[in-house]
């Protein structure tokens, strides 16, 4: 699975008519908006750039994004500043999350994790949702930490090998161990 995260206020230098071309459902809340479609702008250009992948038709099984030939497989989220996006032969999920101080207890609680500190729930949280992502059980989870953000990548593939690219194309030393 290659992960990459990318800077969404990059979003601001693209040109919004294409931007409009990537948009996939109705949002009005402007930096949402933004997110979104710049989310769907960087899937075309990995896909194009990354895999030489021509047709790139972007279909739905209920919320979830899939490339109709099923080429490869991908999966989005965003957090605050940034964008990252998974990218697999197999079905995955991901998740990103920038870890703030918050009452993590009660959500703990009622999400049944067992969570003693902030770390421990953002581990949970990010693991819950790039598997909720998959739309299926996970065989195998990878997590990474990045700056004051945790990412979380989900495969059914137990064999599934990781590589995470941040913006400059940098690969994280010992992304596989």
């Amino acid at each position: 699975m290659d992960i990459f995260v990318i800077e969404i206020v990059d979003a601001d230098n693209v040109h919004m008519e294409l931007l409009k071309e990537f948009q996939k459902k109705e949002i009005s809340n402007q930096k949402k908006w933004n997110e979104h479609c710049f989310s769907y702008l960087m899937v075309d250009r990995i896909l194009r750039d990354f895999y030489h992948i021509e047709n790139r038709e972007i279909v739905f099984n209920g919320k979830k994004p899939f490339l109709k030939r099923r080429e490869k497989f991908f999966s989005i989220s965003h957090s605050n500043d940034f964008v990252a996006l998974a990218f697999s032969d197999y079905d995955c999920g991901i998740d990103i999350e920038k870890i703030k101080i918050r009452e993590f207890e009660e959500i703990s609680k009622r999400m049944g994790f067992e969570c003693n500190t902030l770390e421990d729930f953002y581990d949970a949280w990010t693991k819950y949702e790039a598997e909720y992502k998959l739309g299926k059980p996970a065989q195998k989870f990878k997590k990474f930490h990045f700056e004051e953000y945790i990412i979380t990548a989900a495969s059914v593939n137990i064999q599934e090998e990781f590589e995470i690219y941040i913006q400059s194309g940098e690969v994280f030393p010992n992304a596989n161990a």
